[in-house]
């Protein structure tokens, strides 16, 4: 497969998917209130049991790489700090400064990377990407609950909520469920294993349509250079950086990918929700989802397609 198709064969999913949830919301089959619950319902069910499902399935000793874990872990702390330098020039305000930097740290690895890695590795061939999904996604979590704690007006950290809300995440249960599962040994029946794949399949799908339907451009004027900053940010330096150091240190083929994908996916849709809750600025944190996720469309096509004619994957 040449470069180009590889990239299109990555993107152009994404793209129709986004773009039917759109032209479904405006030919009114969908409204607002439908699509919030769709959004709850897919990230409590369907990609929860994606997460499950795929780490049932991987063979854990095949795909474990301590070093790919390691590694992993210590670019989430990297790519935090380069969100905070990236804030703290830019904005003024705490609750700003809180959304920009979570915007840019925190992203959509669990949809984007499903879908990024089943279209490179082929479906069932993403147990490098299912292991990262199960440890960086809490600490994702935990990272972003405790940034935008540290940026709420006049409050204190509370490290008990802020654990609750870990250990409740559906990704971290599915998580957790899915590795007991493993060193059980415990094996489900084909049509109840048949069930949870055809569920997991729903999520990537029925996430990316209901994303495409919420898009609201609204007043962007005032958050204008934080959505800018944000974006480039986002898409272009943290990949740039993050992806020349993952070269250098010699990670290829299906570790490299599951790499790849934390790097260069958008904004966690979830980062709304999380800014609202924590008393951050809901609004910049809205603009960030929407904006990165419309601009990545094109970014990682351009990723996808230099990676491949470098004959990195």
């Amino acid at each position: 497969m040449s470069s180009f198709q590889t990239a299109l064969s990555a993107v152009l999913p994404m793209f129709i998917m986004l773009a039917l949830g759109c032209f479904l919301r405006r030919i009114n089959l969908l409204d607002e209130h439908s699509l919030n619950k769709m959004n709850k319902m897919c990230f409590r069910t369907f990609l929860a049991i994606n997460v499950y499902y795929n780490i049932c399935k991987v063979d854990i000793a095949s795909v474990f790489n301590g070093e790919l874990l390691l590694y992993a872990i210590i670019t989430q702390f990297v790519i935090l700090a380069i969100s905070l330098l990236v804030a703290f020039p830019t904005e003024k305000t705490k609750k700003r400064r809180g959304a920009l930097s979570h915007g840019i740290f925190h992203t959509n690895f669990v949809i984007f990377g499903t879908l990024i890695g089943t279209a490179l590795c082929g479906e069932g061939n993403i147990g490098a990407i299912s292991l990262l999904i199960a440890i960086i996604v809490p600490i994702q979590n935990v990272l972003s609950v405790i940034l935008l704690e540290m940026f709420r007006e006049d409050s204190q950290l509370n490290l008990k909520k802020t654990l609750s809300g870990v250990i409740t995440n559906p990704y971290v249960v599915a998580a957790i469920l899915g590795f007991a599962t493993q060193l059980l040994h415990f094996q489900w029946p084909d049509v109840l294993s048949g069930v949870f794949r055809d569920l997991g399949r729903c999520g990537t799908p029925v996430a990316l349509i209901v994303m495409g339907g919420l898009f609201n451009f609204g007043a962007v004027k005032d958050n204008l250079k934080p959505i800018v900053v944000g974006c480039v940010t986002r898409l272009l330096i943290v990949p740039a950086i993050m992806i020349a150091i993952t070269i250098a240190l010699g990670f290829r083929n299906d570790a490299f990918i599951a790499l790849m994908c934390i790097f260069i996916a958008p904004c966690a849709t979830t980062s709304f929700n999380l800014a609202s809750a924590m008393d951050s600025d809901a609004d910049l944190a809205a603009q960030l989802v929407v904006f990165t996720s419309i601009c990545s469309l094109g970014t990682i096509f351009l990723w996808i397609f230099a990676l491949s004619q470098m004959g990195i994957f």
